[in-house]
């Protein structure tokens, strides 16, 4: 009797879902995890070694080859999490052998106010060269014989390869701005569009987006009751759309609000953000000690001819999902050349024992 009145329970169970709209069709449970394994490993070892970023070995071999996903940099405010997200993925999208397109959605800044960044690093001049060359030429014009004259000669020649190099980047990266992207309806349909230009020329290839910043990122067909409703869903979103639709590297910088202390930023003050801490495929802490404490910082950077201390990020891998590696790594950060370098290994070691001491 116990017996059938579970038969008769199942069956009822069995004839609701079939009136249920979002039913799973019929399988055969157990040749699909078959086809689910076979496809599973033909996509593993399509990936490859992952993609490498030549400048950024240390990145590199910790993330073991990167690959599509969700990779968030948060950190306060001028803490470098920007640059640190402008030079990897210029380096991502410049290194051939990855056959990717860098496309870096600028929402906090206009490509006006990027593209100088982009010709200093590059070059190793300052970022005022490429924004007002003019005040340049006009030392040559004063008296072109002077010292002064011939290093801004130099930083000038220096600025117009780094344009050079920008335009024949032209099929590998390129920065869009709030002027042309409103919302993130227009993100994901540039990308789309982007990434269907970009197989159609060789279907091996892929694209590589960075959004700067998630903090400033809104939807036209959404209405959030508070900020936090608004990230929650702004993290889920951008979550499908690296593994599911567009099946690429995302990386997405997040503003923390200002800590009231001297401390670092831990994963609570992203969750205070929002979800994602756990949509996030890696997530990296970036602090700045110079930045925050000025002269009193402890991990930083001597440059000659400088009485000042020079900033150095720390990047926490907090989360990573994507390999074993959950340390921390440092980097030079030359501010007036926006230029994000890694630290040797063996300076990685003194710094983390430094760190450690405090």
């Amino acid at each position: 009797m116990a017996e059938d009145t579970k038969k008769n329970a199942l069956q009822i169970a069995l004839d609701k879902n079939q009136e249920d709209p979002y039913q799973i069709p019929d399988e055969d449970f157990f040749a699909t995890t078959l086809d689910d394994l076979d496809a599973f490993d033909e996509k593993a070892h399509n990936k490859g070694a992952g993609y490498i970023a030549p400048s950024f070995p240390l990145f590199s071999k910790y993330m073991e080859g990167l690959e599509s996903g969700f990779f968030m940099f948060a950190g306060e405010s001028n803490s470098g999490k920007s640059g640190v997200l402008l030079n990897l993925i210029y380096d991502f999208a410049m290194n051939a052998d990855n056959k990717l397109f860098g496309i870096y959605f600028s929402l906090d800044d206009s490509a006006e106010e990027i593209y100088p960044r982009l010709i200093a690093m590059n070059q190793l001049i300052p970022i005022g060269v490429g924004s007002k060359p003019q005040r340049y030429q006009e030392i040559i014009d004063d008296d072109p014989n002077t010292e002064e004259a011939m290093i801004a000669r130099t930083f000038l020649n220096r600025r117009a390869a780094g344009l050079q190099e920008l335009r024949d980047a032209r099929e590998h990266f390129k920065v869009v701005d709030s002027k042309k992207i409103k919302c993130g309806e227009q993100i994901l349909n540039y990308c789309i569009k982007l990434q269907s230009w970009i197989k159609a020329k060789d279907p091996e290839a892929n694209i590589i987006v960075g959004i700067d910043s998630l903090s400033d990122m809104r939807f036209s067909s959404q209405r959030f009751e508070s900020d936090k409703m608004r990230n929650d869903y702004i993290a889920r979103t951008v979550k499908e759309w690296a593994v599911t639709v567009l099946d690429c590297p995302i990386f997405g910088s997040l503003h923390l609000k200002k800590l009231g202390s001297n401390r670092r930023p831990v994963v609570d003050d992203v969750k205070e953000s929002g979800e994602y801490i756990y949509e996030a495929s890696a997530l990296f802490l970036v602090h700045n000690d110079v930045n925050k404490n000025k002269e009193g910082a402890t991990i930083f950077d001597r440059v000659e001819g400088s009485e000042y201390k020079q900033p150095v990020i720390e990047l926490d891998w907090a989360k990573n999902k994507k390999s074993s590696y959950k340390g921390i790594t440092y980097h030079h950060f030359t501010t007036d050349y926006s230029k994000v370098t890694e630290c040797s290994e063996e300076q990685n070691e003194r710094f983390r024992i430094l760190a450690q001491s405090l």
